[in-house]
């Protein structure tokens, strides 16, 4: 009968086995139809190697749910090692005695079986009681637009494989004798349930491996079940992470090369490159992205999950019935509500255990929307003009960048400007970078003006650009205009590299209120050429609080008002900046009431992701539902380090009709510092960085202009001859702008593919951007 057994078992695995190496290969050249990522993927071996152990079996990517985290971790090692197990049962169904030479004479073997395959056990029966729990039917559930049965057909092989682990052993043993009691503390109490029989053996063992050629098969079957290929799957989405170093993708997003005159936008901005085939594979459907949503938890269509499913779906559908990607099909198949809804907030990027890249993901469709077929939400246009030729989201005139400047000045600031007060920064340490939002909007010019104050009362060597500045370009990048975003930045570079001129590395300092300046500088634009060390306000407050520069005087328990904290998400989660804000404010003698949502989990205020400067009409308002958290601690104050931050609680507080009042940070220091309502007086100037003081800085010489060649004595004149009119001379070009720095240029056309147009110059491969010096953090 063993025999007959065997027998099955081979002629059931021959179809199956050689079934699932066919669809193997079809995913793999599925995968690799994909168009060409923006970065290389194949750079530092070793390291990538190294990220997908310590990520693999440390779970080091597994955020919250401990307990969940512990039962997964149990169920995959024993999967892993089931495999070996699980391939020993040829050996079984034919000779129940049998076994793996060399290692069934190990009891330690024996004992990992054991093991693991009771961790197997009670893991799964863990997870399936999770997912009993949720459920799938109610949208607050992070199982939600996840495919019920495939889980749960999963779990079900998951747990008879771990239960003919034991079974197999305990028939074992139960027939042939036992190993050390040690190494049987389980299977060896079953066995005395069981009868001596081979044949019960052999039955165990096919009904173990009969359970795994059935996962086999599914798989086999459906190229759409991440929960199930995500076991293969996710070993090389994560080995090709963006970064090597396994840190999440966040912060930059990819940059493609718009470098050619003559470039195919439909090539250079591809929504589907490999990378993203390969990620709509990996996806677990655990629905953590899910969880912690802006877009989703305020009834928007966009679900993180879903999206990655359903373009898994449509890749696949236009794979198969074309041989090949449809990438017109593809990009059109995504509802624009759910392209458009996404605030690039980062949760989803942050929660994802397998390192898929949403943000990136959806970048590259919003470009290829923009770029390629010029669809986008009719108020991009707006912003997209006002960029293009104002150099500011909100059409503004450049010389009122220069207002603020004006009314400090009145009120007795220095405020030194490059190119009026400082020619060059030999003895200026920080460039403030005071950004859109700092210069024309109200609560941005309330923290300008605090930041202004602060610095000068600690004696900071600091300077402006004022009317140098110009749009960083983060809007229209998140929007998906590429092309402009890359004309902002190479005039940006331009104006700063020109601004810090002999600066040595790791002393060109700039300082900025806002993330999302802060964030493009630091990350971004070293891909142009622009190497700067950023920080954010916070960061440097915070270091002259700890220097004795800055002296706040704690509140007394009558003047202290409940106070909670809002993380800004490209603060906080893209760049992992959460203390120094915390500390300031402990400084001031206010305790902070933590929102349930915080730090790396914080929720979302809605603007990121150019969503500022679009209308959201569907759900509930992202900046409602975040006040509405920020309003259950008690909080009088909600501070908050993000001038776009503190206009979204603003509109939240007054669509609620609460009384709480959204303040940045560093007013909340500025008042804490003024003795009797005025500032102290400013301390002498001094460098913030001893070093900087030894540091002599040359800047390059101004070129200086050539003399005139003598003219060249006249021919004799030619006969006089009948000539027709000459067109009109064109005026002589313009005299060039004072040296440092260079006035902001009138930016060219940015819609793509803009004629004539000057292009972006080419980026350099992406160097990772330099760490914020560990005094300054």
């Amino acid at each position: 009968m063993t025999m007959t057994l065997g027998w099955i078992g081979v002629l059931v695995s021959i179809p199956v086995w050689a079934f699932f190496i066919y669809r193997a290969v079809q995913m793999v050249r599925f995968v690799a139809s994909g168009g060409p990522t923006t970065i290389s993927r194949f750079n530092n071996w070793a390291k990538r190697l190294w990220r997908v152990i310590v990520e693999v079996f440390g779970h080091t990517h597994f955020k919250g749910k401990p307990l969940v985290n512990i039962a997964h971790w149990a169920v995959m090692v024993g999967f892993l090692f089931g495999i070996i197990v699980w391939f020993e049962a040829y050996i079984q169904t034919f000779n129940p005695a049998g076994g793996w030479p060399f290692l069934s004479d190990w009891n330690v073997y024996h004992f990992l079986e054991e093991v693991l395959a009771l961790a197997t056990i009670v893991g799964i029966l863990f997870l399936i009681g999770v997912r009993l729990k949720l459920g799938n039917s109610e949208r607050r559930s992070r199982f939600f637009n996840s495919t019920a049965w495939h889980a749960y057909l999963i779990e079900a092989i998951v747990f008879t494989e771990g239960l003919g682990m034991l079974l197999v052993k305990a028939a074992k043993i139960a027939t042939y004798g036992g190993n050390a009691p040690w190494a049987d503390f389980v299977s060896g109490q079953i066995a005395k349930l069981l009868p001596a029989s081979p044949e019960l053996v052999a039955v165990f063992a096919l009904v173990k491996l009969l359970g795994g050629l059935a996962f086999v098969l599914f798989i086999s079957l459906n190229f759409n079940a991440g929960v199930a290929w995500h076991r293969f799957t996710a070993f090389f989405s994560i080995f090709f992470q963006r970064n090597p170093d396994g840190s999440k993708a966040l912060g930059k997003v990819s940059t493609p090369a718009l470098d050619d005159e003559d470039v195919d936008l439909d090539a250079a901005v591809t929504p589907s490159s490999w990378k993203m085939l390969l990620d709509t594979t990996a996806c677990t459907e655990c629905g953590r992205c899910q969880e912690l949503c802006p877009a989703w938890n305020t009834e928007k269509p966009l679900s993180p999950k879903k999206f990655m499913l359903d373009l898994g779906e449509s890749a696949l559908n236009n794979y198969d019935s074309h041989a090949g990607l449809d990438v017109l099909s593809m990009a059109g198949e995504v509802d624009p509500d759910v392209l458009w809804s996404c605030t690039h907030c980062g949760a989803c990027v942050d929660q994802c255990p397998t390192d898929i890249e949403h943000i990136d993901h959806i970048t590259d469709l919003r470009r290829f929307k923009v770029l390629a077929e010029s669809e986008f939400p009719s108020e991009l246009t707006g912003l997209f003009k006002n960029i293009e030729t104002k150099g500011n989201p909100w059409g503004r005139n450049n010389s009122e960048r220069a207002s603020w400047v004006e009314e400090a000045r009145r009120d007795g600031l220095e405020v030194p400007v490059v190119g009026e007060d400082v020619d060059d920064f030999s003895d200026t340490e920080y460039l403030f970078w005071v950004g859109c939002a700092g210069a024309y909007d109200e609560h941005g010019k309330r923290t300008t003006r605090a930041v202004v104050e602060l610095l000068e009362t600690a004696g900071v060597k600091y300077a402006v650009l004022s009317t140098g500045e110009t749009c960083t370009g983060d809007p229209a990048r998140r929007a998906g205009n590429e092309y402009l975003f890359q004309m902002q930045a190479a005039q940006n570079v331009d104006t700063l590299n020109a601004t810090f001129d002999g600066v040595p590395a790791g002393h060109r300092k700039i300082i900025t209120t806002c993330p999302h300046c802060f964030n493009t500088i630091r990350n971004e634009y070293p891909d142009f050429d622009g190497h700067f060390d950023v920080f954010h306000h916070t960061q440097l407050l915070n270091r002259l609080v700890r220097d004795g520069r800055l002296k706040p005087v704690p509140r007394g328990p009558e003047n202290r008002k409940p106070i909670t904290y809002h993380d800004p998400c490209f603060l906080g989660r893209h760049n992992k900046v959460f203390d120094p804000p915390r500390e300031l404010l402990e400084s001031t003698g206010v305790e902070v009431s933590e929102m349930k949502k915080n730090r790396d989990e914080a929720f979302c205020c809605g603007a990121g992701g150019a969503r500022m400067f679009m209308e959201e009409n569907i759900g509930q308002r992202v900046n409602e539902f975040r006040t509405e958290q920020a309003l259950e601690t008690g909080a009088e104050e909600i501070a908050t380090a993000c001038p776009f931050c503190t206009n979204m609680f603003d509109g939240g507080v007054k669509a609620l009709g609460a009384a709480a009042n959204p303040r940045d940070v560093s007013t909340l220091l500025r008042d804490s510092v003024l003795i009797d309502g005025k500032l102290p007086s400013p301390s002498e100037k001094a460098f913030v960085n001893p070093a900087r003081a030894e540091l002599t800085i040359t800047p390059k010489p101004k070129a200086k202009p050539k003399p005139e060649a003598p003219a060249a004595p006249a021919a004799p004149a030619a006969p006089a001859k009948p000539v027709t009119p000459a067109a009109p001379t064109p005026p002589a070009p313009a005299a060039p702008a004072a040296p440092t720095p260079p006035a902001p240029a009138a930016p060219a056309p940015a819609t793509p593919p803009p004629p004539a147009a000057p292009t972006p110059p080419k980026p350099p491969a992406a160097p990772a951007p330099p760490p914020p010096p560990e005094e300054e953090s």
